[in-house]
């Protein structure tokens, strides 16, 4: 995988106003996102590819209503992995968990920090008994229940020209 530091060196506001409209608007033409920043369909293009082969762009999705797919609780849930060895077979675990959307390692008294969506409260029970607390290592965790959600976003600001702050 390419140095972050260098790729993003080498993006220039051509580049950043292309990945500031696709992730607005993914299914975009590439003739339209042309015509946005002054460049040919071929070059917009190019610089697509080359953007997705540098790992700037992770990958092209559609972001689905949990709702819309029965998917109704949200939580974000601590975990305490009470020694380093543990962490790579919980972090291998956590990966093959589709219910787990993000993963990230914390600060302060938790080593890691879940946010996850399940169908009902039995499917959370479930997640955290059986898949979190019944992994090797896991001390603790703490669950933190989502009553709504007022904004949830995976818009990257690029530094893009005329970009909305």
């Amino acid at each position: 995988m390419p140095n972050r530091t260098n790729v993003e060196q080498g993006l220039d506001a051509k580049d950043r106003s292309i990945l500031s409209l696709i992730q607005r608007d993914g299914k975009m033409s590439q003739a339209l996102i042309a015509q946005h920043v002054g460049l040919s369909t071929a070059a917009v293009n190019e610089r697509l590819k080359k953007l997705d082969q540098s790992g700037v762009i992770r990958r092209f999705t559609a972001l689905v209503d949990p709702r819309a797919v029965g998917i109704q609780v949200t939580a974000f849930i601590e975990v305490f992995i009470e020694h380093p060895r543990y962490e790579a077979p919980f972090i291998q675990r956590i990966l093959e968990l589709d219910e787990v959307q993000e993963c990230h390692h914390i600060t302060g008294e938790f080593s890691v920090l879940l946010k996850v969506r399940v169908r009902d409260m039995e499917s959370l029970q479930r997640l955290v008994i059986s898949q979190l607390n019944g992994a090797e290592g896991v001390r603790q965790t703490r669950t933190v229940m989502v009553l709504s959600t007022v904004k949830e976003e995976s818009y990257i600001a690029t530094g893009a020209t005329g970009e909305e702050k």
